[in-house]
């Protein structure tokens, strides 16, 4: 999909993908922070 914006020039079409990659990695991030705080709990003490 990326590919085929960037050949037809499609700057629209770049920059919501690049948008949307962005959101994903986000939350992704978030969610491991999340995760890691759940898991390593035991190791904290609590």
């Amino acid at each position: 999909m990326i590919h085929d914006a960037q050949v037809q020039l499609d700057t629209t079409a770049i920059m919501a993908y690049m948008f949307m990659a962005g959101i994903v990695g986000f939350s992704m991030d978030r969610i491991v922070l999340v995760l890691e705080g759940m898991l390593l709990r035991w190791r904290r003490g609590a």
